[in-house]
């Protein structure tokens, strides 16, 4: 079955919509919020297909780094289109990162993620609160990490239950194939080989780090507010996701 929030744009490989999710309020909204790999292989019809969706917002998430070498086609100014640039993971480069011991080495950059980066991930919520009508974008190179914990929040926010935003993470799976031909040919011309403790989309990942959220946090908002993010914006944020059209648009 085809996954309706899957968009097929020609360089991109996990372009996907947050809508079409269950929540009490009814389905999440389509082109709203949308998560993505890198967009440094798009093309002039690529990004013209991402600003016939309704494109307002982009938000990258990746490293300095990752920048210089991938530049993003759309920090060069795309008219209708604002681009922001703020790296969630930074210092936590899991490459460089000797002190993550833990059984799982993806699920302990997850965690030291969130205990560490709040008001990081508050500045990247307040811009999408604060976007114009349509859709908001944010992305990192794979579409899974970075792009999976921006989207939990967003689905928590709207209502959505946890298995949902499981749900969510773990579509990431079906587009690896082409996800990691497409990462290993990039390290290949840079000289260097992709870490495979980092590569799946396992869900029990985004279960445990949901469990972290809620027992270290108490939970989305609250992990919100304590880092400064106001009511105000976490209205903002409830409502882009909703309400939905009764299905997804073709």
């Amino acid at each position: 079955m085809t996954d309706p929030r899957l968009i097929p744009i020609a360089g991109s490989h996990n372009i996907r919509d947050l809508g079409g999710w269950p929540t009490p309020h009814g389905e999440t909204a389509f082109r709203r919020a949308l998560r993505a790999d890198s967009l440094h292989r798009l093309d002039a019809a690529g990004i013209a297909a991402l600003r016939e969706l309704g494109l307002t917002l982009i938000v990258d998430l990746r490293r300095a780094e990752e920048l210089a070498e991938a530049p993003n086609p759309f920090a060069e100014g795309v008219e209708g289109v604002e681009y922001r640039h703020v790296s969630l993971f930074e210092d936590l480069d899991p490459t460089r990162m000797p002190e993550i011991d833990e059984e799982e080495p993806l699920l302990g950059l997850y965690f030291l993620a969130l205990d560490q980066r709040g008001p990081v991930f508050v500045e990247i919520l307040r811009l999408i609160a604060r976007a114009e009508d349509g859709a908001a974008l944010f992305h990192c190179a794979a579409g899974k990490d970075r792009t999976g914990m921006i989207a939990a929040f967003l689905l928590l926010l709207a209502g959505a239950e946890p298995e949902v935003v499981v749900s969510d993470y773990a579509a990431t799976r079906p587009r690896l194939p082409s996800l990691l031909a497409a990462l290993e040919a990039d390290a290949r011309a840079r000289g260097r080989e992709l870490n495979a403790a980092y590569l799946d989309a396992d869900p029990e990942m985004m279960r445990a780090l949901l469990m972290h959220l809620d027992r270290r946090h108490g939970g989305a908002e609250a992990y919100l507010r304590r880092h400064g993010m106001s009511e105000a914006e976490l209205d903002a944020l409830r409502a882009r996701l909703r309400p939905a059209p009764a299905r997804a648009p073709a």
